[in-house]
């Protein structure tokens, strides 16, 4: 029998029945990935499932090792109680329930000797360093203020082979925090798959299910929001209510599991993914190339495309970035037909000058709202309609899930939600894409003078 069908009899025996998609959610926590983030919007049951996979684990691991962070005391005890309640319609007799802990004891009148427990901790990461997790939980990330109790389970996996990290959680108000960061992590995985307003992202170590109302989806219309609220017990009634009694922001937050802070993931989830193939390139054909050279801490790139927008990438680190994008252009000039080099004058501006001396055709692309508002929209919308072939390439594809959508009253444009992310590859794609597909309006004679 497989982890997941001893799963699923085990919570008949408790009296949890178990929905399609919780069913996926249990498959998936069993699969070969030793992480899974799991993000749903508010009342799916979310806790009570995670206290049933932790209990289960206590139950069928040797010398098993739970803990459960919650953002909050009052959280934690939320899920200890579940936990506590499925353990009691078990009646096993090597459960021994203490305070926020299960312990299972060999003998239950000895209680200080037990070989596995589960434990509810409040978010206090100093306390979690020591812990040696068979399974780890992180519930409602979105509430935590920092990394630091994510981090400090997710470090603590190196410490025991096979152990496993559930992040769940309802989506957060930024790009830039916790969650946000881990999402971005999910999002740049080799395999992201979208169907409605599912998503099911997978890598090797590292598996993510989201279900959320896409950007591009009225949310105002119950029943597309119904389709993000896959519990039988959210009706459309329900939603529709909520609608009415709740402001916008609250409602696509915790109903829609929509982020809603004026900044944003820029791309549907596997729009990137679904226009990765193979790049080709014939010698002596024209291209357009763009440079973008980061700072201390970001990368520098140089990104190409010919006319079938077919994609090219070199990414470079450290001091040298500079000087390494420079000779990256010279190669591509002397194989290529290239027709105009586009970059941002900030850092690049001696190596243009040297470079249009040797007969390069150089153009500076100011990173002003002006200019990379339109390259933004011209960009989102190649990838969307599949326009674009681009390499797979992890670390380009790093990029683009680092970028973010920041607003202003002229519009959106990519950027960074941190200072220490990179984004350097997408900034050059977009001004070389603008260029690749800029073409002069034709003079219409009005008449003669």
């Amino acid at each position: 029998m497989t982890v997941a069908a001893d799963f699923e009899a085990f919570c008949e025996r408790v009296g949890l029945s178990l929905e399609p998609f919780q069913r996926r959610i249990v498959r998936a926590a069993s699969g070969p990935e030793h992480e899974l983030v799991v993000l749903l919007p508010r009342g799916m049951g979310k806790t009570t499932l995670m206290a049933a996979i932790g209990l289960h684990h206590l139950l069928t691991v040797d010398n098993a090792a739970v803990y459960c962070a919650a953002s909050s005391r009052e959280q934690a005890r939320i899920l200890f109680e579940a936990a506590t309640r499925f353990a009691r319609e078990l009646e096993h007799p090597n459960l021994v329930v203490r305070h926020l802990e299960l312990r299972y004891c060999r003998d239950p009148d000895e209680p200080k000797v037990f070989t596995g427990h589960l434990r509810v901790l409040a978010a206090d990461a100093p306390r979690l360093h020591g812990l040696t997790p068979s399974l780890a939980i992180v519930d409602e990330l979105h509430a935590h203020a920092s990394d630091d109790v994510y981090l400090a389970l997710k470090t603590a996996q190196l410490k025991r082979p096979g152990s496993r990290l559930i992040t769940i959680s309802t989506a957060g108000a930024g790009t830039d925090t916790p969650l946000g960061r881990l999402r971005a992590r999910g999002l740049a995985l080799p395999n992201v798959r979208r169907r409605a307003a599912f998503v099911d992202a997978r890598g090797s170590e590292l598996r993510m299910l989201e279900w959320a109302v896409p950007e591009d989806a009225d949310f105002n219309d119950a029943r597309v929001v119904k389709r993000a609220n896959p519990a039988s017990w959210i009706t459309v009634e329900a939603l529709r209510e909520q609608r009415a009694a709740i402001p916008d922001l609250a409602f696509q937050r915790y109903h829609c599991n929509r982020w809603t802070a004026r900044e944003g993931h820029w791309l549907p989830p596997g729009a990137w993914q679904a226009i990765t193939g193979l790049p080709e390139f014939e010698p002596g054909e024209r291209i357009w190339v763009g440079v973008d050279v980061g700072g201390e801490r970001s990368a520098s790139a140089v990104v190409w495309l010919n006319e079938r927008l077919h994609v090219g990438c070199s990414i470079y680190h450290g001091d040298e970035g500079v000087l390494d994008c420079a000779d990256k252009v010279r190669e591509l000039a002397s194989e290529y037909a290239l027709q105009e080099l586009v970059f941002d004058p900030w850092r690049f501006g001696q190596a243009a000058q040297e470079l249009e001396r040797e007969r390069i055709p150089v153009l500076a692309f100011p990173q002003n709202d002006a200019r990379m508002i339109p390259a933004s929209a011209r960009l989102h919308a190649a990838i969307v309609e599949g326009r674009l072939t681009v390499p797979d390439d992890a670390e380009l594809r790093q990029h683009v899930a680092a970028a973010i959508a920041r607003h202003s009253r002229r519009g959106w444009r990519i950027d960074k939600a941190a200072r220490s992310d990179s984004v350097d590859a997408v900034v050059a794609l977009a001004m070389a894409l603008e260029r690749a597909e800029f073409k002069l309006e034709p003079v219409e004679l009005l008449g003669w003078l």
